[in-house]
């Protein structure tokens, strides 16, 4: 097994080129935007740099490869990663930075104004010792950070901003890169904060197709051992630009599509190509529910609920929101009906589902949305929650074709208790 699997692989020169996740030595597409990045944070040499930059765009358009690309070809700045993703609390973030900056983690009842005094004297400590003048704290998927609901977000942003000034008043500068898929105005901070921030933003749109191909280009170069048909990565160029510009899928795609002709022994093709786009879609689903914003969640809930309960292909954003009002948990803060409205714009984006603008009449027009995934897709989220709709649905199957009912659908009293338009949509769970 281990010779046959070798023998698979020699097709390869060096696979992890092909790692989506691995950050390439040089950038391909994106020449504008590391400039714009390079020219503020130069700034520190006048004397001046701004202490927030807001890095954001869509999943897979470069953001985190050249904000990383750019503070390690900065010689004469120090910088700290920090991926919060797995932070879930306002603390856990704060524990998560002084964990890439190499301290030990602190325990709650220390409090947040402790973790990011610590912080502070780590980065002071760092450029004292490296003798630089700036420090830049990249906080990527920082958007995680206003999910929790008992901490206070904008305060923890306050802290890390007063921090740049103290450092500033002893002759260092810090400036903190918040790297996200919404700009950090879209969230809600104190007007103390925003006045202090500013406005510096940098946006990345999603990669063009013929920016994804000369990626893909680069990337077969230094992988395989045979050039590879343009037509095979224009393929994966064309498939991936039409989704939403995702470099990383494109990047994926033709790892997957290589693997499988290897494993066959066969040259690279389109029809490959195809396959490991089917094999990707299927994963992708679980990658993006089980990784997404609690809020988000909830919407991709609602609008799956009223698919799978009451049959209804195309659901309107006034009806959506009204399901999503009805599983919100009571402990956690509704959103606006714009808010819920962009998420869905941001569903469809991902590829979940589609909308379609119709005419209402006297009412103007309105936006409908539609699955393009089967509802059992909530099972990612949470099983418990696919298991009472199917429940609920035998339920009501039950009442209307089950005899023993005959009585109940006979006597309009006591049958508009089960099939009345609003009680049996309560009955079944989707009211």
């Amino acid at each position: 097994m281990i010779s046959k699997i070798a023998k698979e692989d020699s097709a390869f020169v060096t696979k992890s080129n092909l790692d989506a996740l691995v950050y390439p030595q040089n950038i391909v597409g994106r020449n504008e935007k590391t400039e714009d990045l390079v020219r503020i944070l130069l700034g520190y040499k006048q004397g001046y740099v701004v202490p927030l930059i807001s890095v954001y765009g869509r999943s897979g358009s470069g953001k985190s490869t050249i904000v990383r690309f750019v503070c390690q070809n900065l010689s004469d700045v120090s910088y700290c990663f920090a991926n919060l993703r797995k932070a879930k609390t306002v603390f856990g973030a704060a524990n998560i930075i002084l964990g890439e900056l190499g301290q030990p983690s602190l325990k709650s009842a220390q409090g947040l104004h402790l973790a990011v005094e610590k912080i502070g004297e780590t980065i002071k400590s760092v450029l004292q010792k490296e003798k630089k003048k700036l420090y830049v704290l990249v906080l990527d998927e920082y958007d995680v950070l206003f999910f929790d609901k008992r901490g206070n977000p904008s305060d923890f942003i306050y802290k890390l901003v007063t921090l740049e000034e103290n450092l500033r008043e002893k002759g260092y500068m810090l400036c903190i890169i918040a790297v996200s898929n919404n700009v950090l105005s879209d969230y809600k901070i104190d007007e103390r904060v925003r006045s202090r921030i500013g406005n510096s933003e940098i946006f990345f749109e999603p990669y063009r197709k013929e920016e994804v191909l000369d990626i893909l280009k680069v990337r077969a170069k230094e992988t395989f051992r045979r050039k590879i048909d343009d037509k095979v990565l224009q393929k994966c160029a064309s498939l991936s630009s039409e989704e939403h510009g995702d470099a990383r899928r494109a990047i994926d795609l033709l790892r997957v599509a290589a693997e499988l002709a290897s494993s066959k022994g066969e040259k690279i093709t389109e029809s490959h190509v195809e396959t490991a786009l089917a094999m990707l879609q299927k994963s992708r689903i679980a990658e993006v529910l089980q990784n997404a914003p609690f809020q988000l969640k909830l919407v991709f809930i609602g609008i799956a609920r009223i698919s799978y309960l009451a049959d209804q292909e195309w659901s309107s954003t006034v009806t959506i929101y009204s399901q999503y009002e009805t599983i919100l948990p009571k402990d956690v803060k509704k959103l606006s009906y714009r808010r819920v409205s962009d998420l869905l714009g941001e569903l469809e984006m991902a590829g979940f589902v589609v909308s379609q603008t119709s005419s209402k009449g006297r009412q103007g027009y309105g936006t409908q949305y539609k699955l393009t995934v089967p509802p059992y897709a909530v099972k990612v989220i949470d099983p418990k929650v696919w298991q009472t709709w199917e429940e609920n649905k035998a339920k009501h199957y039950d009442l209307v074709h089950n005899p023993k009912y005959k009585y109940a659908r006979d006597s309009k009293n006591v049958w508009e208790r089960f099939e009345g338009q609003k009680n049996w949509r309560k009955y079944v769970g989707i009211d």
